[in-house]
């Protein structure tokens, strides 16, 4: 027993790493630029990573995951760090 809790302990770790890696944030929708895949958020203070409220334009890691967003549509997103150190959105969805 105790050697199958190690092996899924080792098994989950990456997973786990990955999603701390994650920083969450909300906010509202202002304008989606799919072709460009970049949204632009009025979003909350993100103190985590020391960001005061503001509107900006954040680009996706993938284009995708702004299909469907519409402007003033609350959503809850998740940003990690890029190659190049910029904030990139990993995971975006509409606030419940």
């Amino acid at each position: 027993m105790k050697k199958l809790l190690a092996i899924l302990l080792l098994a989950t770790a990456p997973l786990a790493a990955l999603a701390a890696d994650e920083v969450p944030g909300k906010g509202v929708v202002k304008k989606v630029d799919a072709a460009a895949g970049v949204v632009k958020l009025a979003h909350e203070p993100i103190p985590a990573i020391k960001w005061p409220a503001m509107t900006m334009d954040i680009k996706a890691q993938d284009a995708k995951l702004l299909a469907g967003l519409k402007p003033e549509q609350k959503v809850n997103f998740f940003l990690v760090k890029g190659a190049d150190g910029q904030y990139v959105i990993s995971r975006i969805e509409a606030a419940k």
